[in-house]
């Protein structure tokens, strides 16, 4: 019985035993300086899964009413309050949403359209709506005109924004 523990014993040692020898540690590279060279350099746009025109919402920015006569740029940057928006829309599919993008513009010429990405849905929301009155106002409409899943969301939208471009 003896020997049979110590032959179990002297298995279970050499079973144990790394057959990889151990690595010099001056031999292997330096890894703190390849890492911060990497978090130095790293871009995460670079790995964006999105399209480059689903980056950016698909409408123009709409631009503001009375403008001051001494920009020469003719630019001002558009002022976002808290107001609401009709989510009349969302697909996971591109086209398809920007297909119903161009429907409802064509059948609601005067109220701006956005198209916006949020992770895996594409989503059509229209208005810059300062108060909810007429947010659930315009949805109505919208539902009555074939969007029969239209709701009011929360959103910060363009105080005074210009008539949208013909389309």
């Amino acid at each position: 019985m003896r020997y049979l523990c110590a032959a179990a014993l002297a298995a279970l040692l050499c079973g144990c035993a790394s057959s990889r020898q151990a690595q010099n540690p001056r031999t292997q590279p330096d890894l703190g300086a390849e890492l911060l060279m990497y978090e130095l350099t790293f871009r995460p746009s670079d790995y964006d899964p999105r399209p480059d025109s689903s980056r950016e919402t698909e409408a123009a920015v709409p631009p503001q009413e009375n403008a001051p006569a001494n920009d020469t740029t003719g630019f001002i940057p558009p002022e976002l309050v808290a107001g609401f928006r009709v989510q009349l829309f969302s697909s996971s599919d591109i086209d398809e949403a920007k297909g119903k993008k161009a429907e409802a513009e064509e059948q609601f010429p005067d109220e701006w359209f956005y198209l916006e990405y949020d992770p895996p849905t594409y989503k059509i929301r229209a208005g810059n709506f300062l108060n909810r009155f007429d947010a659930d106002r315009f949805r109505k409409v919208v539902t009555e005109r074939g969007y029969a899943d239209a709701w009011v969301v929360p959103e910060k939208v363009y105080k005074h924004p210009a008539a949208p471009p013909p389309r």
